[in-house]
């Protein structure tokens, strides 16, 4: 994922907010990114206000980075729209499978409708980021994770 540098100024003081917000120094975050569209941030509004919401609790990656720079219980920056840090989430889980054996249980954590939804979404969406061909072989990684802190708005 990481579209955004973790060192950035502003990921640095969202960081120490949510530490003294929640009593405890935080590690630093592994990874800094936005829900949506790479060439359309503002794509993903609504999957970051249904994160918020605690509505939307897994996120898939495609490609999946290698190497792959966060695991479970390691922390990530979500940003808004702007390019602002918003979120400080907490990875659950990581499953890697094809994208074709997505459980519907998964596909719903995902907040955006039904199993069938998420599947022709994340097709569309994965085949119009141009990073390779796509199909229910390619291996996905599906997280699951909690929000542990969002910035006051």
């Amino acid at each position: 994922m990481s579209f955004y540098a973790t060192d950035r100024q502003d990921v640095q003081f969202l960081m120490a907010e949510a530490s003294a917000a929640l009593g405890h120094p935080l590690p630093p975050p592994k990874d800094v990114f936005h829900f949506g569209d790479e060439k359309r941030p503002s794509s993903g509004v609504e999957l970051l206000e249904n994160a918020l919401r605690g509505l939307k609790t897994g996120t898939t990656t495609w490609p999946i980075p290698q190497p792959r720079h966060w695991g479970v219980g390691d922390l990530s920056v979500i940003m808004d729209s702007c390019g602002r840090p918003a979120a400080v989430m907490r990875t659950l889980s990581l499953v890697e499978c094809r994208f074709g054996d997505v459980t519907e249980e998964f596909a719903l954590s995902e907040y955006e409708g039904s199993w069938q939804d998420y599947m022709d979404g994340h097709r569309r969406f994965f085949k119009a980021q141009g990073t390779g061909p796509f199909d229910d072989d390619c291996v996905v990684l599906c997280e699951r994770f909690e929000i542990i802190y969002q910035r006051k708005r």
